[in-house]
């Protein structure tokens, strides 16, 4: 069971490597970039002006900050990339999901699949497994690789200019609390995810064409009709509530570092958060009864998608 588990989830990383490895790699590479295009570009602008004192004065000045401060901007660093991670990750599973088992009838390779002595059961929860774990791994470390890069460039500037990069840099960046942050968040937000990956799934094994259109339209119909419902049974023309659950659970799939959503409001992130904050939040994400509701809806789609994936070899 765990050698065809394994075999089934090397499968898909043969299969999806661009967007499983290619595309955190991408991101990191643009990161570092910008970073080192922003500093030359100072440093050449101050130049051009005359101002290179100023700029050195002004990066003097870092060692006058007091180390909560030095932590707090290190905290808000790794809490801002991990975040953009997370949202390309919540992106890549989407459309991934939305062509797990619709891709395989496409191109007719489940035939091939289906002669192999793995289950339809095996096939599908591997596929899951992929998205709300193996990949969000990934994602994690090449993440955490980015981040020595960036704490080293960073380093190399600060000496450049004469600082100490372990009292700015490696003492005050609270590295393993980052890893964490980026793990737990990849989690959770899979965990609000399954009712959507569900649906995904459901509409990839079902749908014989255009799965991502009936995957959109369905879900806006039925929201649609039911307040226009509302309207000429109530006249309740600002009555929304039918709206609330997508909100919720798309809100916290993609940004899953927020619990307090109303529609898509993004981040609740101020000036004074830290990671330990965000950890917190995260536990109590966990803890809404909201997502009991979504995990048996999930759970619901995927039984389906299974048993119609037994049946229909085919476009």
């Amino acid at each position: 069971m765990i050698k065809t588990m394994k075999a089934l989830v090397q499968r898909e990383f043969w299969e999806h490597r661009g967007a499983f490895v290619k595309a955190p790699k991408i991101i990191g590479i643009v990161l570092l970039v910008t970073t080192l295009v922003a500093y030359i570009t100072l440093r050449v602008t101050a130049a051009q002006v005359n101002g290179e004192q100023v700029l050195d004065s002004g990066i003097l000045e870092l060692k006058g900050l007091t180390k909560e401060n030095l932590i707090l901007f290190w905290d808000k660093l790794f809490i801002g990339i991990s975040a953009i991670y997370l949202a390309v990750l919540y992106v890549v599973m989407y459309f991934f999901i939305l062509g797990a088992l619709y891709n395989d009838r496409k191109d007719g390779s489940i035939l091939f699949w289906k002669s192999l002595p793995v289950s339809d059961t095996q096939t599908v929860l591997s596929k899951l497994l992929t998205a709300t774990l193996i990949v969000p791994i990934v994602y994690t470390v090449i993440f955490l690789v980015v981040m020595l890069i960036l704490m080293a460039l960073y380093s190399i500037i600060l000496l450049f200019h004469g600082l100490n990069p372990w009292d700015l840099v490696w003492a005050p960046a609270q590295f393993f609390r980052g890893t964490i942050i980026m793990f737990f968040g990849g989690l959770v937000q899979a965990v609000w995810a399954l009712p959507i990956y569900g649906w995904l799934m459901f509409c990839s094994s079902w749908f014989k064409k255009r799965p991502f259109i009936y995957s959109a339209i369905i879900p806006a119909l039925i929201a649609f009709s039911w307040y226009w419902f509302k309207v000429l049974t109530a006249m309740q023309f600002t009555n929304i509530s039918v709206f609330k659950w997508p909100a919720i659970f798309l809100g916290h799939a993609m940004f899953p570092y927020s619990t307090d959503y109303r529609g898509f409001s993004g981040l609740q992130i101020d000036d004074g958060t830290q990671i330990s904050d965000v950890l917190a939040d995260l536990l109590s994400s966990i803890q809404r009864i909201e997502l009991l509701y979504g995990l048996i809806i999930a759970a619901a789609l995927i039984s389906i998608s299974i048993w119609v994936r037994r049946y229909r070899n085919t476009t």
